[in-house]
């Protein structure tokens, strides 16, 4: 096992992370990147139309951007292909291990995004970017007078599709659970004119000739009761899933503190609850866009920089 030291460990190397790398190189730290094996959500994104001074932009493209930049302080920033698999956090010297490095860091910067998800729905994975998205802020304006279905049961899901509606989108609902188990908001949507499908399972998602999805296959829950395993297929255009999110189970067992839906809880500064540890980008929830990864990430590394001083001053 390779042994580092470094004043900075950033876990997570997309637009939160790097952008927290960028500011504290510019502060002269030495910082170390932990780029894991998945890919960030800006990374697997087809096209980018929100980020200033892009009209359009590929997601990988902008994500080489970032990363460019980063490697430009090659005296201060190394970024390493790894994966954390243990951490010792908030005891002063922090300790985290990868699969083939033990590293000693003053400082962390939690930045690993949404985190890795379960495929729920068979061709989930393989249609991400192609008609399957985790986010309407990003992805809902590309199809404006398209089908859209959105996958969920709670009450962000029901804002969700009232938001979709606004940006032109030809919304459904489809839930695994009955209309009686949803919030009271259920009745707005239902006055929208959005279409509820409750009680009914995705159990795949099949990809057109362009590879784009094209059609969701959907089996009743109630099939017990009705004694019947037909299914039903939807055609689409875009599935947006908003019910199955992260799990930041590792950071969890380090005592980082988590809300209910498994994010980070962070303060303004970008600081989680143990000592000399930060968090930025998407693993604290919020919204899911790269502006806000990019700014919490600068966040995060600015207070990251004077919360240094204040150690050494000490």
């Amino acid at each position: 096992m390779d042994e580092l030291k470094c004043e900075v460990l950033i876990i997570g190397a997309g637009p939160a992370g790097l952008c927290a790398g960028v500011y504290c190189a510019r502060a002269n730290r030495d910082v170390i990147i932990l780029d894991g094996k998945e890919l960030s959500a800006l990374a697997q994104a087809k096209e980018i139309q929100n980020w200033p001074g892009e009209i359009e932009i590929k997601g990988k493209h902008l994500i080489e951007k970032f990363r460019t930049h980063a490697e430009s302080y090659s005296e201060s920033i190394r970024i390493i292909k790894d994966d954390v698999i243990s951490l010792m956090l908030g005891m002063g010297v922090n300790r985290i291990s990868t699969r083939t490095t033990n590293i000693i860091s003053d400082v962390v910067i939690i930045a690993t995004g949404r985190g890795t998800r379960k495929e729920i729905i068979k061709g989930e994975d393989k249609l991400l970017g192609f008609g399957i998205s985790y986010t309407i802020l990003s992805d809902g304006p590309l199809y404006k007078d398209k089908v859209v279905y959105l996958l969920g049961k709670d009450e962000e899901m029901l804002e969700d599709a009232l938001a979709l509606q606004q940006m032109g989108c030809l919304v459904r609902i489809i839930t695994d659970v009955g209309i009686e188990e949803l919030s009271e908001m259920v009745y707005q949507v239902k006055e929208a004119g959005i279409e509820i499908i409750e009680n009914m399972e995705i159990i795949e998602a099949v990809p057109g000739s362009k590879g784009n999805i094209q059609k969701i296959i959907c089996k009743s829950n109630m099939h017990e009761v009705e004694n019947t395993d037909e299914t039903t297929e939807f055609e689409l255009d875009c599935l947006f899933i908003l019910s199955h999110i992260s799990s930041n189970s590792i950071f969890k067992k380090s005592g980082v503190e988590l809300d209910e839906r498994g994010n980070i809880i962070v303060n303004e500064e970008q600081k989680a609850n143990l000592k000399g540890v930060y968090a930025a980008g998407d693993c604290t929830g919020g919204v899911f866009q790269v502006v806000f990864a990019a700014a919490e990430g600068a966040r995060a590394g600015i207070n990251a920089c004077k919360y240094l001083r204040q150690l050494q001053k000490d």
